[in-house]
């Protein structure tokens, strides 16, 4: 495990987690009844923090298993358990799919899919139904179509500003349109196989106090801004970098700059 990835797993846990995850978290609070006895797996659990509170509500009747690809996030998610003294998780790293669990092995399963990519999002969802026990709880989060809609207005026109919007405006397209509306994932959630199912939202609101605040910040550079610029011709990306702070900038006249997401939960029954 290298440095980098350790400082980024530091990052993800004092920034993305509360930024970001608690809101997808709080939104499962609010909405789905999940289990409080048996066992619940928690797919790209992060740095662990909702699978210890979903253990802590257990009050010994049961486990949770978080997975995460990341051995940094691990780490950091076991020691954050060992200092609650909660002895009903367990966390493993591991890929989304496939899952090395058996079939109907869990009582109540939560699979994050708000950061991956389109393509990620059918085959974990028929992981997280394969192994659920039939009648449980199955949960996907989602940020549906029109996420991020204030920065690709922005980024098109620092695209047209130094004239590389038609090369890449095909490009740019995609990336708009690659997240799913939510009646999609309703539609995926019920040829899954998701009984009773049911979608819940909300729109969630970012604040930076400038365009270097918004480009440096945790949550975008760490986890989309390298994908949203390889559009971009390598030699052209820090130009694109610098205008678009200088739009961020000249458009919020001194005031902070807001990026919203649709945070979305798709969640049914097996």
């Amino acid at each position: 495990m290298t440095t980098n990835e350790k400082e980024l797993a530091y990052r993800y846990d004092l920034f993305i987690t509360p930024e970001w995850r608690d809101r997808f978290d709080t939104l499962i609070n609010d909405n789905i009844e999940m289990p409080t006895e048996g066992r619940i797996l928690d797919v790209n659990s992060g740095t662990g923090a909702h699978a210890i509170e979903l253990a802590e509500r257990m009050r010994g009747k049961g486990e949770v298993i978080g997975l995460d690809p990341s051995a940094a996030r691990i780490e950091l998610a076991r020691a954050k358990a060992q200092v609650k003294k909660i002895t009903d998780v367990s966390f493993e790293q591991a890929s989304a799919a496939p899952l090395r669990f058996a079939d109907r092995e869990f009582d109540g399963v939560i699979g994050d899919a708000s950061m991956l990519h389109a393509g990620e999002i059918e085959p974990l969802l028929g992981e997280l139904l394969r192994v659920a026990e039939t009648d449980a709880p199955v949960v996907l989060k989602l940020a549906t179509h029109g996420s991020f809609g204030e920065f690709y207005s922005i980024y098109w026109e620092a695209l047209h500003d130094i004239g590389l919007d038609e090369q890449v405006w095909g490009r740019l397209e995609a990336l708009i349109n690659e997240r799913m509306t939510i009646s999609e994932a309703e539609r995926l959630g019920e040829g899954a196989g998701l009984r009773g199912l049911q979608s819940f939202s909300s729109i969630e609101e970012f604040r930076f106090e400038s365009g270097e605040a918004f480009l440096d910040s945790p949550l975008i550079k760490d986890t989309f801004l390298d994908e949203w610029l390889a559009i971009i011709p390598a030699a052209r990306r820090q130009e694109v970098r610098q205008q678009i702070a200088a739009i961020i900038d000249r458009e919020r006249h001194d005031a902070d700059f807001y990026l919203s997401i649709k945070a979305t939960l798709i969640a049914g029954h097996k």
